[in-house]
């Protein structure tokens, strides 16, 4: 207010402040009391959760006793205005269980229903919920913050309203309005003698100069609407080359989705066909594609003395056995559609080099297993 002041606002104007709330005082009361003549209101309207004055003092002095019992220092008053929602809150949540047979009182949708269907006078007023759960018709305290006896300054509570249009009843006698002073039977009126403005001889001068501005202002809009008419329509055109390169890289990029999900699908398939027609009696059970194979093994000296029939001095330093269940399931896969066909197949052992090549590219291969260079 004392801000208000010097910005040269209306002494009257009423000033809706968010200290009420909480019911408290400004924490520098001394020096924002200093700002007002000594027979000034300050002219505060406020609004706090609801607060009947007996209702508290009957929970106040019940709660005090139980205090003195339990040999505990008791509380002067109710330590924050939250403190009546929070007891009506507990004894609704007690009600709607004590309400709530035993074994359903972990079912949450059963105990709102006996929630909603509260309607009880608690020490913040009456209970009761909406369906959504809301508290029907919630009651707030108006207060006013004036000066009191003795000089200083308090909240004065000067009636009350809900949430409902027409739920407000209000004492007009007991408002300090700023500056007005109390007692009024009405509002003071928010409408003030405006004196007529005087046209200084500068104004028509300065009008004139803003109409060539605007002239001028004018004609230069038009011709930059004009290009920006022409950069748009580039725009557009420009716009649709994109969308339609956009959409074709779309569709390959669907088509190669099509292509990948094809090849893993093909790829399940020859891994259950290996898995119902088998595998040859020398493999073993390894995840390995490259099993080495010992002398301990028969299969060494087969392959010893197969190699031995073209390379007579060979000398074998590591043997492996290759595992391609793929290739495996795919030579299988022929061969059986010509044995179905009544055609013998005509197979071959035959030996593979790899030269320079890397010879994983070969016994890793998925498709035939040859080096086709």
């Amino acid at each position: 207010l004392k801000t208000a002041t010097e910005m040269k606002f209306q002494p009257d104007t009423i000033w809706i402040g968010v200290d009420a709330w909480s019911n408290q005082y400004p924490s520098n009361m001394e020096d924002f009391m200093s700002g007002f003549p000594v027979d000034a209101h300050p002219g505060y309207l406020g609004i706090t959760p609801y607060q009947p004055n007996d209702d508290h003092l009957n929970f106040l002095s019940t709660l005090q006793k139980a205090q003195r019992r339990d040999g505990k220092l008791p509380w002067p008053e109710l330590p924050h205005y939250a403190a009546a929602q929070m007891v009506d809150s507990i004894q609704a949540l007690v009600m709607a269980l004590v309400a709530t047979l035993s074994k359903d009182r972990r079912n949450g949708t059963i105990v709102m229903s006996h929630l909603l269907d509260l309607d009880f006078d608690g020490v913040g007023g009456r209970v009761r919920f909406t369906p959504s759960g809301d508290r029907e018709d919630p009651q707030y305290s108006l207060l006013n913050f004036r000066r009191v006896n003795g000089g200083g300054a308090s909240w004065v509570d000067i009636g009350k309203t809900g949430s409902e249009i027409g739920s407000t009843e209000i004492d007009m006698n007991e408002i300090c309005f700023a500056d007005v002073g109390c007692g009024l039977d009405t509002a003071p009126s928010d409408s003030y003698p405006v004196p007529d403005p005087q046209l200084a001889l500068w104004i028509p001068i300065v009008i004139g100069v803003i109409a060539v501005l605007l002239v001028g202002a004018t004609f230069s809009y038009i011709r930059v609407a004009h290009k920006k008419k022409q950069l748009d329509s580039q725009m557009t055109e420009m716009q649709k080359k994109i969308e339609a390169v956009k959409n074709i890289d779309n569709d390959l990029d669907n088509i190669n989705q099509v292509v990948d999900d094809a090849k893993k699908r093909q790829a399940s398939l020859i891994m259950k066909r290996a898995a119902l027609q088998g595998t040859p009696s020398t493999w073993i059970d390894s995840p390995d594609t490259l099993v080495p194979v010992t002398p301990e093994d028969e299969e060494y000296w087969s392959v010893f003395e197969k190699i031995r029939v073209t390379i007579p001095n060979v000398h074998i330093s590591k043997l492996w056995r290759v595992q391609n269940k793929s290739l495996w399931s795919y030579y299988s896969f022929h061969k059986d559609r010509l044995e179905m066909n009544d055609i013998q197949p005509n197979e071959r052992r035959v030996w593979h080099g790899t030269s320079s090549l890397d010879p994983s590219i070969v016994y890793a291969d998925k498709m035939d297993g040859f080096m086709m260079q």
